[in-house]
């Protein structure tokens, strides 16, 4: 058996969004949990799919196609795929193209959320972010936030 733990926008539909995949590749469901009363960070709801044993061929196309529907797999049996990150940026956020930095970050994880502060503008700006990562990437994306923290001048403050 394989054990999927997924992440769902609070969306009507989602669900049969997401098991989808699953089904159009074969894969035989053998129970679905749909946490309802519990929420992620993000606001997402957590749900629990067992499916039978599939090749990791089979087990990969479905989870590019579960991504692809911004269906966030969060573990496969109980090993995390993706941690979730919050990251406050202290600096001149904005006046050092905000959006190139997100863009830079995207390159790597996935910036879900984005909180700013400019009080002023001749004073420094600061910006909450949360950015989703696959585990393997987190220190590629700790290297980004170093090369972007020395060229903007910018102070990373990570969560984990």
């Amino acid at each position: 058996m394989i054990f999927l733990d997924l992440e769902l926008k609070d969306t009507p539909g989602e669900l049969l969004k997401a098991l989808e995949p699953i089904s159009s590749a074969k894969g035989n469901i053998i129970s679905v949990i749909h946490m309802r009363e519990e929420r992620t960070e993000d606001g997402r709801l957590p749900v629990k799919v067992v499916i039978d044993k599939i090749d990791d061929e089979e087990l990969s196309s479905i989870i590019d196609k579960l991504e692809s529907i911004d269906v966030i797999v969060a573990k496969i049996n109980e090993k995390r795929r993706k941690l979730d990150l919050d990251v406050v940026i202290i600096g001149h956020v904005v006046d050092t193209d905000v959006r190139d930095t997100i863009d830079r970050i995207n390159e790597i994880g996935l910036v879900l959320d984005l909180d700013l502060s400019m009080p002023s503008p001749n004073v420094e700006s600061s910006a909450k972010m949360r950015i989703v990562v696959d585990v393997e990437k987190i220190d590629e994306l700790y290297e980004e936030f170093d090369i972007i923290s020395k060229e903007k001048d910018l102070l990373f403050v990570k969560s984990c």
